[in-house]
């Protein structure tokens, strides 16, 4: 008995070993930094046609919206676009239909609905923040007092919609996991892995019309970000080789 004892309290700790170790390997936000364990024992390498058909895809999701918007804006070229949260969200939601679309050619039903997934929790953890970040900056702008209405605050503001956006998709969406997704850890968020969501920290300068990022045209590198958060959603079931 007293050999079983020590048996199972080994096996729970090594239980324990292996899911804190899986933790910190899981994919956070919609950058991707590192696969999971499973992905990287399991899943399909990367191969030329998937970086090909997943970076077509979500170029030519973002080029489409960013075309129309600067032909409705009268702009001269694509980096004189005004941005809106509407116009972000619509180019992050079409750069990862086009990312999935591209890079599902050729792939197992199954495959496909791994993408999908993904696709949808990436565009979770874009618009909640974003749309709470927009909200923020607005009843700021709305306020008479110059206690209120400031950079400053709506600095701290969109910082909160951020984090309680986020942490909202991720409690949302761990919520709707099937049986067999539960055995699995919980995808998480951390402080330094949402400073990675760099299409937050530009949103933000531009909604807020903060001074700095009008003079050197931040928002010109939205549609590069977007594009990428596709490519990530149409690889996003692939381990790296």
């Amino acid at each position: 008995m007293a050999i079983e004892s020590i048996t199972s309290n080994i096996n729970q700790r090594h239980s324990m070993t292996n899911f804190l170790a899986n933790r910190r390997e899981i994919s956070y936000g919609h950058i991707n930094l590192k696969k999971s364990e499973e992905t990287k024992n399991n899943g399909k390498d990367i191969t030329i046609k998937d970086k090909v058909l997943a970076t077509v895809g979500s170029v030519t999701g973002v080029m489409i919206p960013l075309i129309t918007f600067m032909k409705m804006q009268k702009a001269p070229n694509i980096f004189k676009v005004k941005y809106k949260v509407q116009h972000m969200l619509t180019m992050a939601a079409c750069a990862n239909v086009g990312g999935i679309l591209m890079s599902s050619i050729g792939e197992p039903k199954s495959d496909r609905i791994k993408k999908w997934k993904e696709g949808a929790f990436q565009m979770s953890l874009t618009s909640l923040p974003m749309l709470l970040v927009d909200g923020s900056i607005k009843l700021c702008e709305k306020s008479k007092n110059k206690k209120i209405n400031n950079n400053f605050v709506k600095i701290l503001a969109s910082i909160a919609g951020v984090v309680i956006g986020s942490n909202t998709a991720m409690a949302i969406f761990n919520g709707l996991r099937s049986d067999k997704e539960a055995k699995k850890p919980k995808r998480e968020l951390k402080l330094k892995d949402m400073i990675a969501n760099i299409d937050d920290a530009v949103a933000i300068c531009v909604l807020a019309k903060i001074p700095f990022a009008d003079k050197i045209h931040i928002e010109r590198a939205l549609p590069f970000i977007y594009s990428i958060c596709g490519y990530r959603s149409g690889t996003g079931d692939r381990k790296h080789k």
